[in-house]
This record gives structure tokens, C-alpha cells and sequence, in this order.
């Protein structure tokens, strides 16, 4: 059996996940120690109210609401970020971060509007901040592009980087069912730490890529300013016509070098069935990569839960205690060190599926088109139909898919088109991936 040693960590926040942190620790702890020689011990948690009833399993000697309880404390090396939220998260990691304790955070919000900040004080104080506990599941994707693709080139990532939306997404073609149906779900409510709009608009995948863009490619970006679309208007009209030409709905999140810009948006796309990406069903996450030395590489695990989180947290306080005992700290993280600003979505390019529903009479196809090759729009495939099911009465659908064309162009095509009076309904587009 390895040589015993300890780490002292500190616990911040006892909520859902704190919790669960807790839990699984104490189940680990033994098992750990004999695998690995580190004894983990908690020394200190922090919480708002000492008073407030908590489940038997918790140590209350352990309990502490003075944040100077695990500063003044210079045997504690490491704290792990559960609380939430921006303040007074922010302050807090602050403070611990300029006393030379290292921070392991599950704080996606925090990390995702203050990576840069927080980036900067940790190269002043010599210490480190682990954040892929923040992305919410249990697929090592920062820790897998720093090591194991070191060597390699990341020309693009592509990520399911939300397991609710996922699982929405899943429960709607599997299920045909509406999305308001799917969030009626017992079963949805227990998937998470908490089940809000981000979940299902985007913006959870928006913090997760901003994180993975700082961490993996030196890219600091408030997720705030990165383009998401969720999934609330995807109806299971646009999943049967993506069903019947060959395609599955994804919430995407896309990272992608060019020689002077990065490309980092979030959106639905439509992904060809057959992809790898596409057998990525229910709550897993997955991650889509090219590479210049191993071609299309992919990792995939679980994208929600408690324990997948946990599974996490307690592999970076191996890894910390490694790196604080064995070695000094060799290099500072990277800020901004390729210098390249993030391309707007007018600037992006993609192909596109577009329906139109339309007055059922002859030409319309051809007034379509013909408002496309204005703004030099090249369409790979037209198709006009009368959907008896689900279309409206005295009108037919029609589906244009458009080959690789600048986001701009598009919608300002999409506009013009728009205003003609065979149009019956308003015009939905998807993008296509790859």
C-alpha cells in the first residue's frame, strides 16, 4: 500500500451539491486512501447558517460561518467552490486564492463571467484553480486537451455541453412530444442541482463554453457576449421534417480557430443521422473534436448529476495534492495569448435548412430562389410538399437547404422573403452541422 499522506481541504457551501460533495467523499475516502497513499481530510465547511437543519450523515463539529476559520488555517491547501452564484462567491475566492489556497469550483456562473480575473490573481499567488467540476458533469474535457491532446492541434470542438437539453431533445423525437410535455417530467426535476430557463435557452451551454475557452484555448470571453440560442422554439413539427430528410435536433456549442478570429456560438443544429453526435441520447454530454495528428476524436459521458460533479471534485484534489506536495508550480496559465477576438454571428458561416409555409399555387418556389441568388446564396436542394398531417389548409411547406453561407446573407435574404405575400407563416431556420 502507497505511504500515507494528507491534504486538508476546506468545503464551501452545503447546498444540493455540497452536499453531494460530502457524501460521496466519505464513501471514497477509504478506497482513495488505499489506492493513491492521500488521506483527504475536510477540515472546515462553509456555510451562511451554522442553525439550519441538515441531513444526519453531515459533521456538524465541522460546520463554520467566519470565512477567517479556514484562513487563519494554513494547514488547509485546498477549498472547493459549491456555493454559487457571483457574490459573495467572488470575494470569498478572492481572499482564499491571495492566501495561497488552491480552488477546485463547481461554480459555472462565477468562473464563466470572472475566469480572467480570478486567471490573473492565481498566477499572482502561485496557485491554481481547477475548473471542470464547473461544467457539470463527468466527461474530463480540460484536462484531456491540456495532457492527453497536448501534442495535437484542436482545429475545432464541437459540444452537447447541456444533459437537460439533451434529454429534452432526446424525449422529444423519441417520445414525439412537445417540449412543455417533456418539462412536466418528475424525472427532469431530480436530473439537476435545479432546473431554470438557462437549462433549455442556451445560456447553461454559453457559461460551460466560455469556461472551456478560457481553460483550453486561452480564450477570455464573458459568456454574456457569446451568441445562444436555446431550444424552447423547437416545436415537434420541425423534429418530424428534420426526421424525414435524414437530420437530428442538437444544442451545440462550437469552438473553432480561424487565422485571425475564434468562432464560439451555441445554437440548435440539425446533425445528420449517423454522426457520431447523434448517438449521444438522454442526459449525456459529448465532445467533438478534429485534430491535425488523430483525425475526429470524441470523448462522452454523463453531462448532469450530482456524482458525476463529485467524481470530479475528488480527482482534482488528487491531482492538487500532487502538484502542492511534489512539484512547484511551473507555469502560469495563458492570458490571452493568441490575441484573437471572437467573430460576430453576422461573419459565421454554415449551411442551413429553411421552411417555408407558403400559399399552395405555382411559382412560389421559384420567387424563393430567385431572392437567394440576389445575395448570391447558392442552394444545394428545393422541395415543395403538401403535409397533410401537419401542415395548414390551403398552404404546403417549403424546404430550401443552402450550402455553406454567411450568417448576414441569410437573414437578410430570410427578411426579403419574409415580406412576400405567399408567405402564410413565419420562417424557421436551422443550421446544419458540420
Amino acid at each position: 500500500m502507497p505511504k500515507i499522506k494528507k491534504i486538508n481541504f476546506a468545503l464551501l457551501g452545503l447546498g444540493k451539491l455540497g452536499t453531494g460533495i460530502y457524501e460521496l467523499w466519505q464513501q471514497k475516502r477509504d478506497a482513495i486512501h488505499k489506492e493513491t497513499g492521500w488521506d483527504l481530510h475536510l477540515k472546515k465547511i462553509l456555510v451562511k447558517n451554522i442553525k439550519f437543519r441538515r441531513s444526519s450523515v453531515i459533521d456538524k463539529s465541522l460546520l463554520t460561518s467566519r470565512l477567517d476559520d479556514i484562513l487563519e488555517d494554513d494547514s488547509i491547501k485546498i477549498a472547493i467552490d459549491a456555493i454559487g452564484g457571483i457574490e459573495p462567491t467572488f470575494s470569498i475566492i478572492k481572499k482564499l486564492i491571495n492566501n495561497k489556497i488552491n480552488i477546485i469550483s463547481a461554480n459555472r456562473t462565477l468562473l464563466a463571467s470572472k475566469m480572467h480575473e480570478l486567471i490573473k490573481l492565481a498566477n499572482t499567488n502561485k496557485t491554481y484553480i481547477m475548473p471542470e467540476p464547473s461544467l457539470g458533469g463527468g466527461v474530463p474535457i480540460i484536462s484531456t486537451l491540456q495532457r492527453d491532446l497536448v501534442a495535437n492541434k484542436i482545429k475545432s470542438l464541437t459540444g452537447i455541453l447541456s444533459g437537460t437539453s439533451n434529454y429534452i431533445l432526446s424525449e422529444m423525437s423519441d417520445k414525439k412530444c412537445s417540449l412543455k410535455e417533456v418539462l412536466q417530467q418528475r424525472n427532469l426535476q431530480k436530473m439537476s442541482e435545479s432546473l431554470s430557463i438557462i437549462d433549455y435557452e442556451g445560456s447553461d451551454a454559453a457559461q460551460k463554453v466560455s469556461i472551456l475557452a478560457a481553460s483550453s484555448f486561452s480564450v477570455y470571453v464573458n459568456y454574456l457576449h457569446i451568441h445562444a440560442e436555446g431550444i424552447s422554439q423547437i416545436t415537434p413539427i420541425d423534429i418530424h421534417h428534420a426526421e424525414k430528410f435524414g437530420y437530428e435536433f442538437k444544442l451545440l456549442a462550437i469552438i473553432k480557430e480561424h487565422e485571425k478570429l475564434f468562432e464560439i456560438r451555441v445554437h440548435p443544429s440539425m446533425v445528420r443521422k449517423g454522426h457520431p453526435l447523434t448517438l449521444v441520447r438522454g442526459e449525456y454530454n459529448a465532445f467533438f473534436m478534429e485534430t491535425d495528428l488523430l483525425g475526429n476524436y470524441m470523448l462522452y459521458g454523463k453531462g448532469v448529476g450530482i456524482e458525476a460533479t463529485s467524481s470530479l471534485v475528488l480527482r482534482d484534489i488528487i491531482s492538487l495534492s500532487n502538484l502542492i506536495y511534489n512539484t512547484k508550480r511551473r507555469i502560469d496559465y495563458s492570458i490571452n495569448s493568441k490575441n484573437k477576438p471572437i467573430m460576430t454571428m453576422d461573419d459565421i458561416k454554415s449551411s442551413y435548412y429553411v421552411r417555408f409555409t407558403c400559399e399552395d399555387k405555382p411559382g412560389v418556389i421559384g420567387q424563393i430562389t430567385s431572392i437567394f441568388g440576389d445575395f448570391n446564396i447558392n442552394i444545394s436542394s428545393a422541395h415543395a410538399e403538401i403535409d397533410e398531417e401537419f401542415g395548414p389548409e390551403n398552404a404546403g411547406y417549403v424546404h430550401i437547404f443552402i450550402d455553406h453561407a454567411r450568417e448576414k446573407d441569410v437573414m437578410l435574404a430570410l427578411d426579403k422573403i419574409q415580406q412576400l405575400t405567399i408567405m402564410q407563416n413565419k420562417i424557421k431556420y436551422f443550421r446544419i452541422f458540420p
